[in-house]
């Protein structure tokens, strides 16, 4: 009988010691660091606003040129700073780093889609949390879905894989994403 012969039609991906992935407790600290960073911005952004609305330069609603400008400022925050070698203070803290399945850093893209799917999911955290506790490489679904990884900043790739399709189905739902394939353990 001929040994079975692995999809390699999407490509290959780093996979890493379980241990080396951040899990609930970092990823829920690494929230609230970079949340209150974020709230901190915002408010450092506004202060000079309200001066100058105080002291009559500013005539009308700031709001548009406001919230312009924050939004840009957290993008800044959450994709390319995050993507960076230095990342967010949250990573900083917590001794995280986000990688592609590559290895290194993901695109400026996929950080922009990754943020944008975490701002408009709407309960995206309490599904982040449940998912990470099911997932062998403790991925939430839009890094399963974007092909990053949060890792000890440390953290060396043990191992190279094929990229295959894998499914779940739970609770009504059929998902389907890409997903490295580790080397079975021998006896």
């Amino acid at each position: 009988m001929e040994p079975r012969l692995l999809d390699h039609s999407l490509g290959e991906a780093d996979y890493y010691d379980p241990r080396d992935y951040a899990g609930v407790f970092r990823r829920l600290l690494i929230y609230f660091i970079d949340l209150v960073v974020l709230v901190m911005l915002g408010v450092l952004m506004w202060i000079p606003l309200m001066f100058l609305i105080i002291g009559g330069v500013i005539r009308t609603d700031p709001s548009f040129l406001f919230w312009t400008t924050y939004l840009l400022v957290v993008w800044g925050y959450l994709a390319p700073i995050k993507r960076s070698r230095f990342g967010t203070l949250g990573y900083r803290l917590m001794g995280i780093n986000i990688v592609s399945a590559q290895g290194g850093p993901p695109s400026l893209l996929v950080m922009t889609a990754r943020m944008l799917i975490w701002i408009l999911t709407p309960f995206s955290l309490f599904v982040d949390l449940f998912w990470i506790g099911a997932d062998s490489e403790r991925q939430i679904l839009r890094d399963c879905y974007l092909g990053t990884y949060l890792i000890k900043r440390n953290a060396k790739a043990i191992g190279r894989g094929p990229v295959n399709l894998t499914r779940y189905f739970a609770m009504s739902f059929a998902l389907a994403y890409p997903r490295v394939r580790r080397p079975k353990p021998t006896d």
